[in-house]
C-alpha cells in the first residue's frame, strides 16, 4: 500500500514525500502514514529502537536544541561493578558557549574512538556475539565523523539493520533542503514534520501525555498515540539483569535472537 501525501506547505522547490505502508508486523494498527520522530541518541537504549518499529517513517530531530547532560552524548553499558554499568560519551566543543542545536555540535579530537572500543572489550569480550558484533562497531568507529550527528546517526542506522527496521529515515536538515517547512517549537514543530511526511498518526513517548497539545493536533487531524514499552529481561554477561543499557549490549549477549528479544511494542490511543 501507498499513502499519496497532500502538502499543505507547497513551494516550487519541494521534492515529494512517498511513503509505502510498512509491513513490519511491529507496525501499529493506525491510521497512516504513521510517524516517529526522536532527536538523535549517543548508542540508544531499546526503548528508542522499539520505537522505530511501530510505524511508516523515521524523522530525526536534528535541528532541535542539543540538551547538556542527556543521551545525545553519553549512554550506558552494562559492566560488573557496584553500578552494573558505565558510561560512555563523546566530548564535544564548544557547548559552554552558547546554545547551538543538535546539528551543530562538533566532536573534540579522535581519542575517544580508541577509549570507546577499550571499554567494549572489557565489558563485552566473553559476550557470546562479541567478536561479530565488536567487528561491526569497529567499522563504525574507524570512519571520520566530526559532528555529533553524523556519528549518531551512523549507530542508529547500524542498530536499525540489526533490529530489521527497514522504514525510510530522513533528517529534520534534510527535509528543509527538499522545500518543506519544518519549524516551530513542541507541537506546532511535530505538527510541521506530519505534514512533511502526510502522517496521520503520530507516535509519543510514554510521557507524551504530559505535554501533548491536543487542541493543535486535533485541529491538524493528527492522532497522537503513546509508546507503552516494557522492558525485556535477557540474560546479561555479568550478573543479574540490569536494564536500561545501550542496544548493544543486547547484540553482545544475544546477536540474532535479539530482534525476538525486543519483540513488538505495545502502545495506547489516549
Amino acid at each position: 500500500m501507498i499513502f499519496y501525501i497532500t502538502f499543505i506547505h507547497k513551494s516550487d522547490l519541494m521534492e515529494p514525500i512517498l511513503i509505502n505502508k510498512s509491513n513490519d508486523p511491529r507496525r501499529i494498527p493506525e491510521k497512516g502514514p504513521i510517524l516517529i520522530a526522536h532527536q538523535p541518541e549517543f548508542f540508544p537504549w531499546l526503548g528508542y529502537i522499539a520505537k522505530a518499529t511501530m510505524g511508516d517513517v523515521y524523522v530525526v530531530m536534528d535541528t532541535v536544541q542539543y540538551e547538556r547532560r542527556y543521551y545525545q552524548n553519553r549512554n550506558r553499558i552494562r559492566i560488573y561493578n557496584p553500578e552494573g554499568f558505565q558510561w560512555i560519551n563523546i566530548p564535544l566543543k564548544g557547548i559552554q558557549d552558547h546554545f547551538l542545536a543538535i546539528d551543530e555540535i562538533a566532536i573534540d579530537g579522535y581519542q575517544w574512538k580508541k577509549k570507546h572500543l577499550k571499554s567494549f572489550q572489557m565489558c563485552y569480550a566473553k559476550a557470546p556475539f562479541f567478536k561479530e558484533i565488536f567487528s561491526e562497531l569497529e567499522d563504525i568507529y574507524s570512519r571520520e565523523h566530526i559532528m555529533l550527528t553524523d556519528f549518531s546517526i551512523d549507530i542508529i542506522r547500524y542498530a536499525f539493520g540489526k533490529f530489521n527496521i527497514t522504514i525510510p529515515f530522513y533528517r529534520i536538515s534534510q527535509l528543509k533542503q527538499m522545500g518543506h517547512f519544518v519549524e516551530g517549537n513542541k507541537s506546532t514543530l511535530m505538527i510541521n514534520i506530519c505534514n512533511a511526511v502526510g502522517a496521520k498518526t503520530l507516535i509519543f513517548g510514554r510521557d507524551g501525555r504530559n505535554y501533548v497539545e491536543w487542541d493543535l493536533f486535533n485541529a491538524a487531524r493528527v492522532k497522537p498515540v503513546f509508546q507503552d514499552f516494557h522492558h525485556p529481561e535477557y540474560k546479561q554477561v555479568h550478573g543479574a539483569f540490569q536494564p536500561y543499557m545501550s542496544f548493544i549490549d543486547l547484540l553482545f549477549n544475544h546477536g540474532p535472537e535479539s530482534v525476538n528479544i525486543l519483540g513488538k511494542c505495545g502502545y495506547a490511543a489516549e
